[in-house]
């Protein structure tokens, strides 16, 4: 059972390295990361959030994880070890090591300020909004660190910078890097030189929202979200179970979530300060409820990687569109405020030529027909469509005649993603760092302070680098009549 839960990070390390799945999934198998933190770091909130953060995501793609507390910090031992049973099984542990037994290591993540030159390794810590980074190959001996006012936005997306670089050094291509990033202005530069940006508030804020998808970014987004002052409520929309394949890039499950709806997880995981009504609805079947009991909110968060869906999503033209996802090493988010100037997901995505319409999909999948299911998908499954249907789809629409299709078809694509063996390669620490970003758009959006002009903003694993750019869409796009609606 373990293969599956590798085989997502396992394909990224073929792609990259250029050998077969089974290999690099053995390499993956066969790697030691150890997870550190400094024994003055052990009792500040956000160093400890960026360990257990770094120690949940290495688990992910590495069963081989060893942690390194120099404090006394029993109840960080004990979380270690809770992980690794809901990733890896009941009885699974991580093993403990001495401070100074850094060898024989194939990547160190280490919170606090001492950088371990020369070796694989990647110290982080954050300040606020800010996270930093430095690997053992930047020249550098300390990173810079000065304490501010608790904010877990910083730390996670530390945790996420370092395990990135744990992960691309367990492939023998260590990246020489020392930065920091701030998730408030998304400005880059050298260690010192960011502000920590505003505290986040003492009252809570308060969310309503639209959550639409919930796979892996949004796992990352409501990883943030739950350790942030949030209240409020939420629509959750996916149609999909969770599969044990989906433990390494999901940053929220273990091994006992296996089986439930994607959209139920993150009601229970946000509860209850978050009132979260969990909706296991295809979209475009949910969005049947916007003529009856629901309307549009203000935000819309998405986290999807259909770019048909996603366009479907912007066309609701809420205020405000959070648009997190990731392919491979990048990372990205977009951010469409409906009444700036910015580029729009209709201008920013181009749909694939090999992706389908979204009922002539469903067709394929369940033997009903396209033209039905995207003019009355509340109309009753009949004999005639059933009659005109694939033959080794009918004997599951026999049992569904006389019921909505839309309902047919939520039931029957809850499991689909099992039959898709062409599952797109994901890691822990770019899916995270999507949502974590997209968690700090949120936040800012609720507290006032709104990006100007819109935001489109990349980051490369790959290269470390990345950067916040205001596109524009052009003057031919339907975004720039949305306003007046």
């Amino acid at each position: 059972m373990r293969g599956e839960i590798f085989s997502r990070p396992a394909r990224l390390a073929a792609l990259l390295t250029q050998q077969p799945e089974e290999s690099a999934a053995h390499l993956l198998k066969e790697k030691r990361v150890l997870v550190r933190i400094e024994g003055s770091f052990c009792r500040i909130s956000d160093a400890r959030e960026a360990f257990v953060f770094a120690v949940n995501q290495a688990l992910r793609f590495c069963p081989n994880v060893s942690i390194c507390v120099e404090g006394d910090s029993a109840d960080l031992i004990q979380v270690c070890n809770s992980l690794a049973a809901q990733v890896h099984g009941e009885g699974r542990n991580v093993k403990q090591v001495n401070g100074g037994a850094w060898r024989g290591f194939d990547a160190i993540v280490s919170v606090g300020s001492e950088v371990l030159t020369g070796l694989p390794s990647a110290t982080i810590n954050s300040s606020g909004w800010v996270a930093r980074l430095a690997t053992g190959h930047s020249g550098a001996s300390t990173l810079n660190w000065q304490p501010e006012k608790p904010n877990a936005l910083g730390a996670l997306a530390a945790a996420c910078l370092g395990v990135g670089a744990a992960f691309i050094a367990i492939l023998d291509t260590p990246l020489p890097l020392l930065m920091e990033t701030s998730l408030f202005t998304h400005e880059a530069g050298s260690p010192g030189n960011l502000n920590a940006g505003p505290p986040l508030p003492d009252s809570p804020l308060c969310l309503d929202a639209f959550l639409v998808g919930c796979g892996a970014v949004t796992n990352g987004w409501a990883y943030a979200i739950k350790r942030l002052p949030v209240v409020g409520k939420l629509q959750a929309i996916d149609g999909q179970r969770l599969r044990m394949e989906n433990l390494g890039p999901y940053v929220s499950v273990g091994r006992d979530s296996v089986g439930t709806a994607k959209a139920v997880l993150i009601k229970e995981l946000l509860s209850p300060l978050i009132d979260v009504a969990a909706r296991p609805d295809q979209w475009e079947f949910f969005k049947i409820r916007l003529r009856n009991e629901l309307v549009v909110p203000p935000l819309v968060i998405a986290g999807l990687d259909n770019v048909t869906t996603r366009h479907s999503v912007q066309r609701l033209w809420p205020e405000t569109l959070i648009d997190m996802a990731s392919g491979g090493l990048q990372s990205q988010v977009i951010v469409k405020h409906k009444m700036g100037g910015g580029q729009c997901l209709l201008d920013a995505l181009t749909i694939p030529p090999i992706e389908m319409d979204w009922a002539q999909s469903f067709a394929m999948k369940t033997g009903l027909n396209a033209e039905l299911i995207a003019n009355e998908p509340t109309g009753h499954i009949t004999q005639a469509e059933i009659d005109a249907a694939p033959e080794h789809k009918k004997p599951e629409l026999q049992r569904a005649l006389g019921k909505p299709r839309c309902g047919h078809i939520n039931r029957l694509t809850l499991d689909l993603e099992s039959d898709d063996p062409e599952f797109a390669p994901a890691v822990p620490f770019v899916t995270a760092f999507s949502g974590v970003v997209g968690a700090a758009e949120t936040v800012k959006w609720l507290m006032g302070q709104r990006y100007p002009h819109s935001l489109h903003f990349q980051r490369s694993f790959e290269s470390g680098h990345n950067r916040a750019l205001d596109m524009k869409c052009s003057p031919n796009c339907e975004c720039h009549s949305a306003v007046d609606r």
